[in-house]
């Protein structure tokens, strides 16, 4: 079995490990945590014969971490952050003196609902508070929170393991969205004149078949998706710009109806809503400066 003597390791090498995952490029971890870059591929190099393993190796995505580095990252994470709590000594969190940087995960759907009003508070409350947003998804968001590339997601996801946490933000509903000119749009939409039309389907991944399809399948329905996209704020320019019919979130939609000439209906049939919750890991429970931020993401939420 291997004996490690931490007195004959440099600690710091786990700094620029966690960096390193998290930028998945030298020189973006470099600036991350205040050093040059030759001294990040220098502590690279020890860090490889340490864990006698290459960690990361280059790629046109940038620095892939192996799957040893996979494995050890999350625990990695954590040690620094029972480090930094130790340091911290049980002082509360300041956020009108704090300089913070929070790194969170959210989809395009998710930052259009939720950051306007959260870079708001930080204006007013936490000036020098800074946010890093990564793009997710729902099939992405609890692996990029486990592997510690962000440390707070927001948006639709799966149930997480165990070691997460989850809160509701809120509850969203469907609405949908037409040109305002569309002739096929005029007088009230029974369910025969929506099958009827073209059909715009957000996916991230791609699919033409989603959530409102699934619901017209439990009926023995099916509508005609003429146009799919992976992001959702191409929907309401693409809506406005064709004779597409957009079945999506109505906080999407909706604060963009005064800006856009769109019309918007509800759904002619019954459509459940879907869940907004912010998840973490759990080893972010007791970090007061963690604690502030779902807080105030709590209450944009509510506003929502």
């Amino acid at each position: 079995m291997k004996t490690v003597h931490l007195a004959s390791v440099d600690l710091n090498l786990l700094v620029v490990f966690d960096a390193l995952v998290a930028e998945g490029h030298a020189t973006r971890a470099a600036e991350r945590i205040g050093l040059t870059q030759p001294a990040v591929s220098h502590a690279l190099n020890r860090l490889r014969a340490l864990f006698g393993d290459p960690l990361f190796v280059r790629s046109p995505r940038g620095m892939m971490p192996t799957p040893l580095a996979q494995d050890i990252a999350p625990s990695v994470r954590s040690i620094l952050e029972q480090v930094e709590g130790v340091l911290l000594g049980g002082r509360t969190f300041d956020p009108a003196e704090s300089t913070r940087q929070f790194v969170l995960g959210l989809s395009d759907y998710a930052a259009f609902v939720l950051l306007p009003r959260l870079t708001a508070r930080l204006d007013r409350e936490a000036p020098g508070v800074s946010i890093v947003v990564r793009n997710t998804s729902r099939s992405v968001g609890l692996s990029m929170l486990e592997d510690g590339g962000v440390e707070l997601i927001a948006g639709n996801f799966p149930e997480p393991p165990s070691h997460m946490r989850e809160e509701l933000l809120y509850e969203e509903d469907f609405i949908c969205a037409g040109r305002g000119d569309h002739s096929g749009l005029e007088g009230a939409i029974d369910l025969d004149r929506y099958l009827s039309l073209r059909h715009l389907q957000v996916s991230m991944k791609g699919n033409p078949s989603g959530y409102v399809d699934a619901v017209l399948a439990e009926k023995g329905l099916k509508r005609t998706v003429a146009v799919t996209v992976g992001h959702f704020l191409m929907a309401p320019m693409l809506v406005d710009a064709s004779d597409l019919v957009a079945t999506e979130p109505r906080r999407l939609f909706a604060p963009l109806a005064g800006r856009l000439p769109l019309r918007l209906f509800p759904p002619p049939l019954e459509i459940p809503p879907f869940r907004v919750v912010q998840t973490w890991h759990a080893r972010h429970d007791a970090d007061p400066g963690h604690q502030w931020l779902r807080r105030v993401l709590r209450e944009v939420g509510q506003w929502a």
